[in-house]
């Protein structure tokens, strides 16, 4: 009788792909299991309870090598929630500027498509070669956006 889990019998249990297990090993997220007689890689409880920690922390945003630095301070006997906590403070900092910068974006797109919106007002016809003379698309190759000058 066995003492643990397969990996497939664990891979069912958690919801992951073998492969993501094995990967997990490799970088040091899980330790390297118990082996069969045969081989067969075998998990105890201890790895199934890591594998829901990992796909849980992954919700808060954390990267595998954060994950990992919390699963190293814990194993150095240190409470890792004052790191998560500057983590998840970073990780809202670059999304707010990734939201800034797309909001940037949107508005400099508003601006294109009512120039383009000007120069075609019905997009059922075919517009007119003036209109778009260019080699491709005289629309977008004589751009003179906000950010036109920036290539």
């Amino acid at each position: 009788m066995k003492e643990g889990l397969l990996i497939g019998e664990l891979s069912r249990r958690v919801n992951l792909p073998a492969q993501t297990i094995r990967y997990y090993e490799r970088l040091g997220l899980l330790s390297p299991p118990k082996r069969t007689a045969s081989h067969y890689r075998i998990y105890s409880a201890a790895e199934e309870e890591r594998l829901d920690f990992i796909q849980k922390a992954k919700r808060f945003g954390l990267s595998l090598d954060e994950i990992k630095r919390l699963i190293d301070l814990r194993q150095d006997g240190v409470p890792p929630c004052a790191d998560l906590k500057t983590m998840v403070k970073q990780h809202l900092a670059e999304l707010d500027q990734h939201i800034q910068a797309m909001l940037s974006f949107r508005q400099e797109l508003v601006h294109r498509y009512k120039h383009i919106e000007a120069a075609l007002p019905d997009s059922s016809e075919l517009p007119d070669e003036a209109i778009c003379n260019g080699k491709i698309c005289g629309l977008i190759e004589q751009d003179h956006g906000e950010n036109a000058s920036q290539k």
